[in-house]
């Protein structure tokens, strides 16, 4: 299998993506934050019992509580993205990533890194973006944009790595790349049978 090189910059709106895919697809953080923000409602609930002079009502606490999850989350999902991005200079570099089966080459002008297949625990996908997530505690990422694919056939020997090296759970196509692979249309002439 030849190496896959993909050359390309991140935009901001790329990068934003492939850090909302991989938060809100951790199921820990998202339970964690589900729970802290259910025991901050109970209790925001039960201190409004305990004090009588404050007349708040179960509404205005609800109120409070979703404007306050709001803004929590779009601090978490979209302004530590962003302000990551805009103050890395190395994320707006050009890279050129290399996949082959024998790891992941990551280079950039400051950045000549190779990793092996082994580092990464699992892929995440939407509809524009693969995401392969590397790391335990503190999660990583190397994310590719889909739209770097010379065509459909790269995408899919790159999806075959995938399978093959950190989840064997994706599928080799999905409904995206079906609708860009061309369907056979046979030429204007017969073929000659004589």
């Amino acid at each position: 299998m030849q190496p896959i090189q993909l050359r390309f910059s991140y935009t901001e709106a790329e990068y934003l993506n492939a850090a909302r895919l991989m938060m809100l697809r951790e199921t820990k953080i998202v339970l964690r934050l589900a729970a802290f923000f259910i025991l901050l409602f109970v209790g925001a609930v039960l201190l409004g019992m305990l004090i009588p002079e404050a007349t708040f009502s179960l509404w205005a606490i609800f109120l409070v509580m979703a404007i306050f999850v709001a803004a929590f989350f779009q601090k978490i999902i979209v302004a530590v993205p962003r302000k990551f991005f805009r103050g890395n200079d190395n994320m707006r570099e050009e890279f050129l990533l290399t996949f082959s089966p024998d790891g992941v080459w990551v280079r950039t002008s400051k950045i000549d890194s190779k990793l092996s297949w082994s580092l990464y625990t699992r892929v995440l996908e939407n509809a524009s973006m693969y995401v392969i997530v590397y790391g335990k505690d503190a999660r990583m990422m190397t994310a590719v944009p889909k739209r770097v694919f010379r065509n459909a056939q790269e995408e899919v020997e790159f999806r075959d790595l995938l399978r093959l090296h950190v989840d064997d759970r994706l599928p080799l196509t999905n409904p995206s790349l079906e609708a860009r692979t061309p369907e056979y249309i046979p030429g204007s002439q017969p073929p000659d049978w004589r």
